[in-house]
Protein backbone atom coordinates (compact mmCIF):
# COMPACT_ATOMS: atom_id res chain seq x y z
CA UNK A 1 0.00 0.00 0.00
CA UNK A 2 2.40 2.72 1.43
CA UNK A 3 4.20 1.45 -2.50
CA UNK A 4 1.24 2.27 -4.76
CA UNK A 5 1.01 5.23 -6.76
CA UNK A 6 -0.61 8.04 -4.48
CA UNK A 7 -0.49 11.61 -6.37
CA UNK A 8 -0.15 13.02 -2.74
CA UNK A 9 1.03 12.40 0.80
CA UNK A 10 -0.25 13.99 3.67
CA UNK A 11 1.37 14.11 7.25
CA UNK A 12 -0.93 14.92 9.56
CA UNK A 13 -0.92 14.86 13.65
CA UNK A 14 -0.89 17.66 16.77
CA UNK A 15 2.24 18.83 19.09
CA UNK A 16 5.13 16.49 19.13
CA UNK A 17 3.24 13.86 16.41
CA UNK A 18 2.94 16.08 14.03
CA UNK A 19 6.69 17.44 14.87
CA UNK A 20 7.87 13.70 13.99
CA UNK A 21 6.70 13.70 10.67
CA UNK A 22 8.92 16.51 9.46
CA UNK A 23 11.86 15.19 8.89
CA UNK A 24 9.70 12.55 6.62
CA UNK A 25 7.96 15.10 4.32
CA UNK A 26 11.45 17.18 4.28
CA UNK A 27 12.78 13.87 2.26
CA UNK A 28 9.57 12.94 -0.05
CA UNK A 29 9.51 16.65 -1.13
CA UNK A 30 13.16 16.54 -1.64
CA UNK A 31 13.10 13.07 -3.50
CA UNK A 32 10.13 15.37 -5.86
CA UNK A 33 6.99 13.91 -4.27
CA UNK A 34 4.39 16.02 -3.46
CA UNK A 35 3.46 15.90 0.02
CA UNK A 36 1.96 18.43 2.57
CA UNK A 37 2.75 18.66 6.20
CA UNK A 38 -0.41 19.60 8.14
CA UNK A 39 -1.23 19.81 11.30
CA UNK A 40 -4.39 18.11 12.03
CA UNK A 41 -6.73 21.18 13.26
CA UNK A 42 -5.47 22.86 9.93
CA UNK A 43 -6.55 20.06 7.70
CA UNK A 44 -10.15 19.66 8.97
CA UNK A 45 -10.36 23.47 7.62
CA UNK A 46 -8.71 22.54 4.67
CA UNK A 47 -9.70 18.83 3.80
CA UNK A 48 -9.56 19.80 -0.10
CA UNK A 49 -6.36 18.89 0.22
CA UNK A 50 -6.78 15.20 1.05
CA UNK A 51 -7.42 14.26 -2.50
CA UNK A 52 -9.43 10.65 -3.84
CA UNK A 53 -5.43 10.24 -5.19
CA UNK A 54 -3.99 10.49 -1.59
CA UNK A 55 -2.20 8.99 0.95
CA UNK A 56 -3.76 10.07 4.41
CA UNK A 57 -0.53 9.49 7.33
CA UNK A 58 -1.86 10.63 10.46
CA UNK A 59 0.38 10.35 13.38
CA UNK A 60 -1.09 10.31 17.39
CA UNK A 61 0.66 8.41 20.17
CA UNK A 62 -2.62 8.08 21.95
CA UNK A 63 -5.14 8.17 18.81
CA UNK A 64 -7.20 9.91 21.10
CA UNK A 65 -6.48 13.82 20.25
CA UNK A 66 -9.45 15.42 19.57
CA UNK A 67 -8.44 16.55 16.23
CA UNK A 68 -7.29 13.66 15.41
CA UNK A 69 -10.74 11.87 16.59
CA UNK A 70 -12.39 14.24 14.38
CA UNK A 71 -10.00 13.39 11.33
CA UNK A 72 -10.67 9.88 12.15
CA UNK A 73 -14.58 10.25 11.81
CA UNK A 74 -14.18 12.32 8.32
CA UNK A 75 -13.09 9.44 6.14
CA UNK A 76 -15.49 8.53 3.65
CA UNK A 77 -17.28 11.82 4.27
CA UNK A 78 -15.80 14.79 3.29
CA UNK A 79 -12.44 13.49 3.25
CA UNK A 80 -11.54 10.55 1.09
CA UNK A 81 -7.84 9.42 0.67
CA UNK A 82 -7.18 6.46 -1.26
CA UNK A 83 -5.46 5.05 1.60
CA UNK A 84 -5.31 6.02 5.48
CA UNK A 85 -1.95 4.70 7.91
CA UNK A 86 -2.06 5.50 11.34
CA UNK A 87 1.15 5.68 13.56
CA UNK A 88 0.20 5.48 16.82
CA UNK A 89 0.47 3.63 20.03
CA UNK A 90 -3.16 2.10 20.78
CA UNK A 91 -4.42 -0.56 18.60
CA UNK A 92 -7.64 0.23 19.36
CA UNK A 93 -7.94 3.65 18.84
CA UNK A 94 -10.79 5.33 16.76
CA UNK A 95 -7.52 6.72 14.45
CA UNK A 96 -6.77 3.04 13.91
CA UNK A 97 -9.84 1.77 13.46
CA UNK A 98 -10.32 3.27 10.75
CA UNK A 99 -6.93 3.04 9.18
CA UNK A 100 -6.08 0.51 5.75
CA UNK A 101 -3.05 -0.16 8.00
CA UNK A 102 -1.64 0.56 11.52
CA UNK A 103 2.00 1.56 12.80
CA UNK A 104 2.69 0.61 16.33
CA UNK A 105 5.04 2.79 17.80
CA UNK A 106 5.13 0.54 21.30
CA UNK A 107 6.98 3.27 23.26
CA UNK A 108 4.51 2.48 26.20
CA UNK A 109 2.60 5.09 28.65
CA UNK A 110 1.52 8.04 26.98
CA UNK A 111 4.16 10.43 28.78
CA UNK A 112 7.46 7.86 27.76
CA UNK A 113 10.41 9.73 26.58
CA UNK A 114 10.63 6.92 23.89
CA UNK A 115 7.38 8.33 22.42
CA UNK A 116 8.77 11.14 19.97
CA UNK A 117 12.19 8.85 19.07
CA UNK A 118 10.13 5.67 18.06
CA UNK A 119 7.79 7.88 16.11
CA UNK A 120 10.55 9.81 14.27
CA UNK A 121 11.98 6.47 13.74
CA UNK A 122 8.97 4.59 12.57
CA UNK A 123 8.56 7.99 10.21
CA UNK A 124 11.68 7.23 8.31
CA UNK A 125 10.48 3.69 7.96
CA UNK A 126 7.41 4.74 6.53
CA UNK A 127 9.73 7.08 4.16
CA UNK A 128 11.69 4.85 2.75
CA UNK A 129 8.88 2.47 2.33
CA UNK A 130 6.82 5.24 0.28
CA UNK A 131 10.32 5.90 -1.56
CA UNK A 132 11.34 2.11 -2.52
CA UNK A 133 14.28 2.69 -0.57
CA UNK A 134 16.33 0.39 1.71
CA UNK A 135 15.88 1.40 5.63
CA UNK A 136 18.62 -1.37 7.27
CA UNK A 137 20.13 1.12 9.81
CA UNK A 138 17.68 0.41 12.38
CA UNK A 139 20.30 -0.88 14.37
CA UNK A 140 23.05 1.99 14.03
CA UNK A 141 20.40 4.16 14.89
CA UNK A 142 19.66 1.92 18.18
CA UNK A 143 23.78 2.17 19.05
CA UNK A 144 24.15 5.63 18.29
CA UNK A 145 21.01 6.08 20.90
CA UNK A 146 22.76 3.98 23.61
CA UNK A 147 25.89 5.44 23.45
CA UNK A 148 24.42 9.27 23.34
CA UNK A 149 25.23 11.41 27.09
CA UNK A 150 24.74 15.00 27.55
CA UNK A 151 28.23 16.86 26.47
CA UNK A 152 29.80 18.55 29.22
CA UNK A 153 29.30 22.12 27.55
CA UNK A 154 25.13 21.91 27.33
CA UNK A 155 25.59 20.38 31.15
CA UNK A 156 27.01 24.41 32.22
CA UNK A 157 25.07 25.83 29.11
CA UNK A 158 21.72 24.33 31.00
CA UNK A 159 22.99 25.17 34.30
CA UNK A 160 23.70 28.98 33.48
CA UNK A 161 19.69 29.06 31.45
CA UNK A 162 18.31 27.78 35.00
CA UNK A 163 20.32 29.96 37.12
CA UNK A 164 19.59 33.42 35.04
CA UNK A 165 16.73 35.44 35.86
CA UNK A 166 13.75 35.76 33.16
CA UNK A 167 16.15 33.63 30.90
CA UNK A 168 14.64 32.68 27.50
CA UNK A 169 15.98 29.74 24.59
CA UNK A 170 15.70 29.43 21.28
CA UNK A 171 16.25 26.38 19.30
CA UNK A 172 17.01 26.85 15.72
CA UNK A 173 17.09 23.68 13.66
CA UNK A 174 19.62 23.39 10.16
CA UNK A 175 17.36 21.47 6.91
CA UNK A 176 17.32 18.04 7.87
CA UNK A 177 17.61 18.81 11.66
CA UNK A 178 14.28 21.48 11.99
CA UNK A 179 12.37 19.07 13.59
CA UNK A 180 14.50 18.63 16.70
CA UNK A 181 14.28 22.16 16.94
CA UNK A 182 11.14 22.49 17.48
CA UNK A 183 10.95 19.43 19.36
CA UNK A 184 12.94 20.87 21.86
CA UNK A 185 10.85 24.26 22.21
CA UNK A 186 7.76 22.42 23.08
CA UNK A 187 9.42 19.94 25.55
CA UNK A 188 11.39 23.19 27.14
CA UNK A 189 7.89 24.86 27.72
CA UNK A 190 5.84 21.62 28.95
CA UNK A 191 8.61 20.42 31.14
CA UNK A 192 9.82 24.38 32.86
CA UNK A 193 8.73 27.83 33.40
CA UNK A 194 11.82 29.13 30.71
CA UNK A 195 10.33 30.43 27.66
CA UNK A 196 10.90 28.82 24.65
CA UNK A 197 10.80 28.86 20.64
CA UNK A 198 11.93 26.73 17.77
CA UNK A 199 13.06 28.18 14.11
CA UNK A 200 13.56 26.84 11.13
CA UNK A 201 17.22 28.77 9.98
CA UNK A 202 16.24 30.37 7.02
CA UNK A 203 12.96 31.10 7.46
CA UNK A 204 11.66 34.82 8.65
CA UNK A 205 13.60 35.44 11.52
CA UNK A 206 13.42 39.37 12.23
CA UNK A 207 11.14 38.76 15.41
CA UNK A 208 13.66 36.35 17.07
CA UNK A 209 16.87 39.41 16.38
CA UNK A 210 14.66 41.75 17.62
CA UNK A 211 14.14 40.35 21.05
CA UNK A 212 17.68 39.17 21.42
CA UNK A 213 19.31 40.07 24.43
CA UNK A 214 21.40 38.88 27.38
CA UNK A 215 18.83 36.70 28.39
CA UNK A 216 18.19 34.96 25.28
CA UNK A 217 20.70 31.71 24.66
CA UNK A 218 20.22 30.27 21.51
CA UNK A 219 20.55 26.47 20.65
CA UNK A 220 21.83 25.86 16.98
CA UNK A 221 21.25 21.98 15.26
CA UNK A 222 23.87 22.16 12.61
CA UNK A 223 24.19 20.26 9.59
CA UNK A 224 27.33 18.26 8.73
CA UNK A 225 26.29 17.41 5.22
CA UNK A 226 24.85 20.86 4.07
CA UNK A 227 26.32 23.90 6.29
CA UNK A 228 23.90 27.18 6.42
CA UNK A 229 24.85 29.97 5.60
CA UNK A 230 21.29 31.26 6.99
CA UNK A 231 22.27 29.72 10.33
CA UNK A 232 25.76 31.41 10.55
CA UNK A 233 24.38 34.44 9.55
CA UNK A 234 21.55 34.53 12.07
CA UNK A 235 23.91 33.18 15.03
CA UNK A 236 26.48 36.22 14.41
CA UNK A 237 23.29 37.91 14.79
CA UNK A 238 22.10 37.06 17.76
CA UNK A 239 25.49 37.24 19.24
CA UNK A 240 25.88 40.35 18.33
CA UNK A 241 22.84 41.70 20.37
CA UNK A 242 24.44 40.22 23.35
CA UNK A 243 23.43 36.55 23.26
CA UNK A 244 24.66 33.53 24.42
CA UNK A 245 24.97 30.85 21.47
CA UNK A 246 25.48 27.39 21.52
CA UNK A 247 26.40 25.13 18.23
CA UNK A 248 25.49 21.26 18.49
CA UNK A 249 27.41 19.60 14.88
CA UNK A 250 27.75 21.39 11.81
CA UNK A 251 29.83 23.61 11.54
CA UNK A 252 31.57 26.10 14.00
CA UNK A 253 31.06 30.14 14.25
CA UNK A 254 33.22 32.54 15.39
CA UNK A 255 32.28 33.31 19.27
CA UNK A 256 29.79 30.68 19.91
CA UNK A 257 30.15 27.98 22.09
CA UNK A 258 30.30 24.82 20.12
CA UNK A 259 29.56 21.28 20.50
CA UNK A 260 31.29 19.06 18.20
CA UNK A 261 29.14 15.65 17.26
CA UNK A 262 29.86 12.52 15.24
CA UNK A 263 28.75 12.91 11.82
CA UNK A 264 26.94 9.84 10.17
CA UNK A 265 23.26 8.81 8.63
CA UNK A 266 21.01 12.00 9.06
CA UNK A 267 18.49 9.09 10.76
CA UNK A 268 20.43 8.50 13.34
CA UNK A 269 21.82 12.30 13.71
CA UNK A 270 18.40 13.26 14.38
CA UNK A 271 17.83 10.59 16.95
CA UNK A 272 20.61 11.39 18.61
CA UNK A 273 19.91 14.99 18.71
CA UNK A 274 16.63 13.42 20.52
CA UNK A 275 18.56 11.93 23.44
CA UNK A 276 20.37 15.13 23.78
CA UNK A 277 17.33 17.43 23.82
CA UNK A 278 15.44 15.21 26.19
CA UNK A 279 18.79 15.17 28.50
CA UNK A 280 19.26 18.92 28.57
CA UNK A 281 15.85 19.54 29.30
CA UNK A 282 15.78 17.53 32.42
CA UNK A 283 19.16 19.40 33.55
CA UNK A 284 17.55 22.34 33.50
CA UNK A 285 14.85 21.02 35.69
CA UNK A 286 17.32 19.61 37.64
Amino acid sequence: MLRGHHRRIVFTGMGASHIAALPSWRRLVAAGRAARWIDTESLLERRQLVTPDSLLVATSRSGSNKHVCALADEPGRTVRPAAVVAITDDRASRLALVANCEVLLRSGASGSPKGFLNALVVHDYVASMILNEDNDDVAGTARAVASTTLPAELHRVAAGVAAQEESRLAYVGCSEHSAAALYAALLTNEATEIVAQGHIAGQPRHNLVRRANAQLTAVFFGSHSRPDAALRGLATDLMAAGSNVVILGGADVAGATYVPCHAGRVGAEAARNVVVIEQFVAALTG
